[in-house]
């Protein structure tokens, strides 16, 4: 297991909300966890609530893999959850994020939580040649250059792509002329080159890297596009990447994802690379997310210049800065003299977040549901960012 990893999973478990939330949010899109560390994770969601601040960890289980244990796990669940169950859309949707060969294995257990349609879609992958499988990605492509855009068509274009992979059907040059091409089109980036990206991210084709942090400068391209790439930046996560992404991290209004590159690279080069950016800059909002990011790194050397920032005063819209910091010495084993007065802000804030008006919580399917959402849980809007860091 990563190194990371294992200073932060015990921390899924913690009697102290905060921590707890903020571990597991530290890991989310990393790549890092083994598959083991979603039991982990089922732990803390049937121990419930450890406070009234305690965020719902389900939804935040998303990123982590499953391995077979897992999966059974997951079906006993359904199997015993009622059909209005809200939790029930969160755990169908874990079996649908599961590997192509491990539904099929258990294709029996699994179709009582699936569509029809979708678990043909599944099955019949493997059956397919290079060429079919090609011709199945250019439907896909194709339905959503057309169409509006679709959840369920877009990661199923990923699970073909993970086929081919497996199959030895993309060769690395593909992935270069790809990127090419698309640099080159007037029309800019459609879901052909946005697949050519992922495409990069999982071959972990690091000779592409300057082509893809080039592409943060093209500040007109969609929100999926950055995403996609911050995604196959953070797979490949070499030094090369940090190196890359630190030339362009405040480049323009791009720099959320550049630095969510940084932050979700945990190596001491990234927080290096953080530190950096951190003296460099004053914009106030890109300081405050480079240092949560260096929490998020536990780095134990950003904590006085953090501490003199909070002092001074930081994008309080984006964050709670406090709570970082709070974190990170207490993961760190450091016995601050703030933590009581940092620790009582982060209730307030808790506390006003609580007061404020019900908003739906997403769901991975179009059924909401009204609750509360707190500063840290997944935004309503179903972008995919913390409420924190989003419609908030």
């Amino acid at each position: 297991m990563n190194r990371f990893v294992e200073r932060v999973e015990p921390y899924f478990l913690s009697e102290d909300p905060f921590v707890q939330r903020y571990s597991i949010e530290m890991l989310e899109d990393t790549y890092l966890p083994e598959e083991d560390m979603f039991l982990t994770g089922l732990q803390a969601v049937d121990r419930g609530p450890v406070s009234e601040y305690s965020s719902p960890i389900l939804p935040y289980l998303m990123y982590l893999p499953l391995n077979e244990e897992g999966l059974a796990e997951v079906v006993d669940r359904l199997k015993s959850l009622g059909k209005k169950d809200h939790d029930r859309l969160f755990y169908t949707q874990l079996l649908l994020n599961a590997h192509t060969d491990l539904l099929i294995a258990h294709k029996k257990e699994v179709k009582r939580f699936v569509t029809e349609s979708q678990l043909a879609e599944i099955v019949k992958l493997p059956q397919l040649t290079i060429e079919e499988l090609y011709q199945e990605l250019a439907g896909v492509t194709n339905y959503l250059d057309d169409y509006d855009y679709s959840q369920a068509q877009y990661d199923h274009g990923k699970r073909v792509i993970k086929e081919l992979i497996n199959k030895d059907g993309i060769e690395n040059w593909e992935v270069h002329n790809g990127l090419r091409e698309n640099e080159e089109t007037e029309d800019g980036f459609g879901f052909h080159g946005i697949y050519i990206v992922y495409m990069a991210g999982e071959l972990r084709e690091e000779s592409v890297v300057p082509q893809l942090v080039n592409l943060f400068k093209k500040e007109d391209e969609s929100d999926l596009l950055f995403e996609e790439l911050a995604n196959t930046l953070v797979k490949i996560g070499t030094e090369q990447v940090v190196r890359e992404v630190e030339k362009v991290a405040l480049y323009g209004n791009t720099y959320f994802y550049t630095l969510d590159v940084l932050g979700r690279i945990k190596t001491r080069e990234a927080e290096q690379a953080l530190s950096t950016l951190f003296d460099r800059t004053d914009d106030i909002t890109a300081k405050t997310l480079i240092a949560d990011y260096l929490c998020q790194q536990l780095s134990t050397a950003a904590i006085p210049k953090i501490e003199a920032f909070i002092e001074e005063g930081y994008d309080e819209g984006m964050l709670c800065l406090e709570e970082s910091i709070y974190v990170n010495c207490i993961m760190n084993g450091i016995d601050h003299p703030k933590l009581p007065q940092w620790r009582k802000l982060i209730e307030k804030v808790e506390h006003q977040s609580m007061d404020e008006q019900s908003l739906p919580v997403p769901q991975p399917h179009p059924i909401q549901i009204e609750e509360k959402v707190g500063r840290n849980d997944p935004c309503p809007c179903g972008s995919g960012k913390k409420y924190k860091k989003c419609c908030l």
